[in-house]
């Protein structure tokens, strides 16, 4: 066995590593040289932002209802051109 010596450099390095690693790793250097540039990475911000306001929420649901009264638009022009035969009556085309 190594002794007394070894015991006191065990005990040393047993207890100052873990400081250490707490005061390097949790330092504000650390985090601004690897971390902060690292957020929009992994968490980019939302390209959608969701209504929050009242009015807001009726914008959007009015434009909601907008584009889906084009869209049935569209479907019953497609359906109604003459020489279109519907195997489907639930498919249409894109537009």
């Amino acid at each position: 066995m190594g002794g007394p010596g070894l015991e006191v450099a065990k005990f040393t390095f047993y207890m100052f590593m873990p400081i250490g690693f707490m005061v390097y790793f949790g330092g504000p250097g650390f985090y601004e040289r690897y971390v902060a540039d690292e957020t929009f990475t992994f968490n980019p911000p939302p390209k959608r932002i969701v209504p929050s306001d009242t009015s807001e929420i009726n914008q959007a649901l009015q434009k909601f209802r907008q584009e889906r009264a084009q869209r049935k638009l569209l479907r019953q022009q497609d359906l109604d051109e003459p020489g279109n035969i519907v195997d489907n009556p639930n498919s249409y085309r894109k537009a």
